[in-house]
């Protein structure tokens, strides 16, 4: 190997070890907090809440409760892509169509976001939302409907992780153009690809879906146009999620498509749209309707009863 070519692969090292929350976690480095609006903008009341993590870091975020004059259909904590902060445009437009369809929306900011103290890692963006979800379940307004769980991008991995560490709180899971891991998509990239070994940040949810249990409902968003993250790793965290309940060995047997559980409990659904692409797959047609189907669902409405319970005990 030439001397040249070794100062290369140094550097290239040195990157992926040290410069991942850079890379990871590209929002929370801007010189300034981008937020450019507040939900206010799209013509939904809200409030400024502060959540205190477990380990003292302040997380500054939006609350936007349905009218409570009519039936709340849920609670949704929402959880970003890595270069989304709450105050962008697209963010507020899906976080919209939420409290259209009459659900709270408490829209997290993490770690290093937007006006949030701290710096984020994966371990921290675990506590900030084990903190979000702790909030919501102190609060009787937000707790007395079912709480669903919604994340795009990464923020699809920290709410499968949140989900996975508490279903017995949460109602419904909601995923939207996510990973199978962090080191999965970087083996996908060309040049460095072979060095994904290095990575450090994980955000396995191809492990941690497996741990869902089968009962908890789970739609998973797929925008089949992704220029990011390929809609691949959305197919493989679908088999996984249906495969919950199931022997392994039962799975992907000969390369078949798994079958629903046995005793029909498996939940999961996946709602593919041509072409929504990673960021902007909320716009295609058919997408509320999608959501609207799923969080009125049998199963969903009585994992709702089921977790309500759960909460009061």
């Amino acid at each position: 190997m030439s001397s040249n070519t070794s100062i290369v692969f140094f550097v290239i090292k040195k990157i992926l070890i040290h410069g991942q929350y850079f890379c990871v976690y590209p929002s929370a480095f801007l010189d300034e907090p981008r937020c450019p609006y507040t939900p206010e903008h799209y013509r939904m009341p809200y409030e400024n809440v502060e959540l205190r993590t477990s380990d003292g870091v302040t997380l500054r975020c939006y609350l936007m409760t349905a009218n409570q004059a009519t039936s709340i259909r849920a609670t949704v904590i929402m959880f970003l892509g890595n270069g989304m902060e709450i105050g962008g445009g697209e963010e507020l437009k899906i976080a919209k169509k939420f409290f259209k369809l009459q659900c709270n929306v408490l829209m997290v900011s993490y770690r290093g976001y937007g006006l949030s103290g701290g710096s984020p890692t994966e371990k921290g963006l675990r506590r900030d939302a084990q903190a979000a979800l702790d909030y919501v379940l102190s609060q009787p307004r937000l707790a007395s409907s079912p709480i669903v769980v919604y994340g795009l991008s990464l923020g699809g991995a920290v709410a499968i992780d949140l989900t996975k560490r508490n279903p017995s709180k949460i109602s419904a899971l909601i995923v939207e153009n996510t990973f199978t891991s962090l080191p999965g998509v970087v083996r996908s990239w060309p040049i460095i690809g072979f060095l994904s070994f290095l990575c450090h940040q994980k955000w396995n949810s191809a492990q941690k879906i497996n741990c869902i249990p089968p009962t908890l409902p789970i739609l998973m968003l797929s925008g089949r146009n992704d220029e990011v993250v390929p809609p691949i790793h959305m197919d493989k965290l679908h088999q996984l999620a249906l495969a919950r309940g199931r022997p392994t060995k039962r799975f992907q047997k000969n390369n078949e498509q798994p079958e629903d559980a046995e005793d029909g409990s498996n939940s999961t659904v996946l709602e593919e749209f041509p072409f929504g692409t990673h960021a902007f797959t909320s716009e295609a047609s058919g997408y509320s309707t999608a959501i609207r189907r799923f969080l009125n669902r049998d199963d969903t409405q009585k994992n709702s009863k089921d977790a309500v319970s759960s909460k009061s005990s």
